[in-house]
C-alpha cells in the first residue's frame, strides 16, 4: 500500500522537486512545473504528470484497478493513482520518468552521473 508520504519522500528524492500548496491540497513540482498532487476527488488518490499517452493507455488498460480517469483529467497529461493498490516499485519508476521530462538537463545530468 502507498501512502501520500511515500510519494512525497520518493519525488523529493530527485533533484528539484519541491512541495507546495496549492487549493489546500499538496503539490509536487520541479522547475515550477507540474509532477504530482494529491486528487480532490478522494484521499487516496494521485494526480501523476505522465510524459506521454501511449504509456498513459498502457497503464489504463493493463492495470485498471490502479490506474484510471476521470472526465475532468481526460484532457490533462495525467493519470490517477489509486494508491493503496499500487506499488512503490512501479509508481518510484513512473514518478522518475515524469521528472526526467519536467527537470532540466543539468539536473538531469548531474542526477545521472550520480547514479
Amino acid at each position: 500500500m502507498v501512502t501520500y508520504d511515500d510519494v512525497r519522500q520518493i519525488a523529493i528524492a530527485f533533484p528539484g522537486v519541491e512541495e507546495h500548496l496549492a487549493f489546500g491540497r499538496p503539490t509536487l513540482r520541479v522547475n515550477k512545473r507540474f509532477l504530482a498532487c494529491m486528487a480532490k476527488i478522494d484521499d487516496d488518490t494521485l494526480v501523476l504528470k505522465m510524459r506521454d499517452a501511449r504509456e498513459r493507455e498502457f497503464l489504463l488498460l493493463s492495470k485498471p484497478e490502479v490506474y484510471y480517469l476521470t472526465d475532468h483529467y481526460i484532457s490533462f497529461e495525467c493519470v490517477l493513482v489509486r494508491m493503496p493498490q499500487a506499488e512503490c516499485d512501479e509508481l518510484r519508476l513512473l514518478i522518475e520518468q515524469s521528472w526526467l521530462t519536467l527537470a532540466p538537463k543539468k539536473l538531469i545530468a548531474a542526477y545521472q552521473s550520480g547514479m
